[in-house]
């Protein structure tokens, strides 16, 4: 399912579908995801943070206007260094965490 155009509402569905998939994966499989997951945003980095820049002007009018705040706006940035590489960093981290399930 490709969320590219997609409201936050419909991500939001989406995810929680998801993650009644993903609750009763094996950690290999879950691993794998990641990993997938991990690897496909790398590769899309460029349109990322093109988008991102998109929706960075629309976010810093809002900030102008008062309705959003600058540290939020300053969150959303995914150009400021090593932000982009911190967050795939996170994911590969996921992978080293002991399974929720397991307990």
């Amino acid at each position: 399912m490709s969320l590219t155009n997609g409201s936050p509402a419909s991500a939001a569905k989406a995810a929680k579908l998801s993650s009644r998939t993903l609750a009763i994966l094996s950690t290999s499989d879950r691993n794998s995801a990641l990993q997938s997951i991990h690897d496909a945003l790398s590769a899309s980095k460029p349109d990322i943070l093109a988008a991102n820049a998109r929706d960075l002007e629309i976010a810093t009018k809002s900030a102008e206007d008062g309705e959003l705040s600058q540290s939020i706006l300053k969150r959303l940035d995914l150009s400021r260094p090593g932000k982009f590489e911190d967050m795939l960093k996170g994911i590969l981290d996921v992978m080293g965490l002991d399974d929720p399930g397991m307990f």
